[in-house]
């Protein structure tokens, strides 16, 4: 197993490290419980899992393993409350979504201990195809009814209040 960089830990929401060849990341969490509003059933809080290169430039070094066992400690670190909800968007801006999909993919699977479930969903935006992922404790006390609001959210993304 890979061992993770030492991670900073800014706040329980907020994490920093950097890698070998410089590049400094932050990964936090934001409330996202808005999104699941219509749903007042769910009552676990809901967070965006964010990953963002602050300093330095990831696509001069690519294939850095240990960057996805860390951030593994941290998905660890969050859901050691169960109850905590991930979603996690792939950023659109610059057609690279498929590829984000493919890493954090390529990290989930390779570093999930089993206890972590990944439901991945697809909304479709005035044309442009979003790819994310929710992120669950497999412990999770509303674990169905989450996963059920997120598919149904993800199906009328592209739905526009016409009142």
């Amino acid at each position: 197993m890979l061992s993770p960089y030492p991670l900073q830990v800014n706040d329980e929401y907020s994490f920093e490290f950097i890698t070998e060849t410089g590049i400094r990341y932050k990964i936090y969490f934001l409330d996202y419980s808005y999104l699941f509003n219509d749903y007042t059933h769910i009552t676990c809080p809901v967070y965006s899992f964010n990953i963002d290169a602050i300093e330095g430039n990831p696509d001069l070094s690519p294939g850095d393993d240990r960057v996805g066992a860390t951030v593994s400690v941290v998905m660890n670190l969050f859901f050691s409350q169960v109850d905590n909800v991930g979603v996690y968007v792939c950023d659109t801006l610059d057609d690279r979504q498929q590829a984000r999909k493919r890493k954090f993919d390529s990290w989930f699977y390779a570093f999930n201990d089993g206890s972590l479930i990944k439901e991945d969903g697809l909304a479709i935006v005035e044309g442009t195809e979003i790819y994310n992922a929710l992120l669950l404790h497999k412990n999770n006390s509303q674990l169905t009814e989450i996963i059920l609001a997120y598919k149904e959210l993800n199906e009328r993304a592209g739905d526009k209040d016409i009142s």
